[in-house]
């Protein structure tokens, strides 16, 4: 079955997170003109806008485009997003978390290409926790943000520092399977944490 640009366009919007994606990129992506695509964002913006079924809207700020939920949801998002931390990180968490700490400073693209799904999500709520912050920007196209592990984050796992995680061997790039390692010593770090803390 043949994709339509307006999926094409869809899709993009959802990959590029909170990072956002310029009308130039969708185009090279999409492959159509800009002007082409300026007009189908507009119309998927449009349409968003007036399906009351569909919580999101399109953003634009600084030419880059991105989704976002309405204003009027904007309550009912925060208060999903502050919940209070959770006792044990899910597995999720756990992994973007190793990739963070041994990357960083990482935008989410980056992260986004070593687990081979969206990590805005997982990302907005570690940030949230107090676990990861932004700390810098990549210069490149769209400036995308970077990130790191707090000091908080280290405090969490047991650590002092950044160099107290465990080597991984060399030439061995953190994918899938050494990621899947790593959480195992995260997960450790974990219930020691809370052992302690219920002595």
């Amino acid at each position: 079955m043949a994709v339509s640009n307006l999926a094409k366009i869809k899709a993009l919007l959802y990959a590029a997170g909170d990072q956002g994606i310029t009308l130039r990129q969708i185009a090279q992506r999409a492959s159509l003109s800009v002007a082409a695509c300026r007009q189908l964002i507009e119309k998927i913006a449009e349409s968003f806008v007036s399906d009351n079924d569909c919580g999101l809207q399109v953003l634009i700020s600084n030419d880059v485009y991105r989704l976002g939920t309405k204003s009027e949801l904007a309550d009912l998002v925060d208060d999903y997003i502050n919940d209070a931390k959770p006792r044990v990180l899910s597995q999720a968490a756990l992994e973007t978390i190793s990739i963070i700490m041994y990357n960083q400073p990482i935008t989410r693209i980056e992260i986004d290409e070593i687990r081979g799904v969206n990590s805005a999500a997982i990302i907005h709520r570690l940030i949230n926790q107090g676990l990861v912050e932004m700390v810098g920007v990549k210069q490149e196209v769209g400036n995308p943000k970077q990130y790191g592990a707090t000091n908080f984050c280290l405090d969490y796992f047991g650590l002092t520092s950044l160099a107290d995680l465990p080597e991984l061997p060399k030439d061995e790039p953190l994918d899938d399977n050494t990621s899947d390692k790593l959480l195992t010593r995260f997960n450790k770090e974990i219930d020691r944490h809370d052992q302690e803390m219920n002595k």
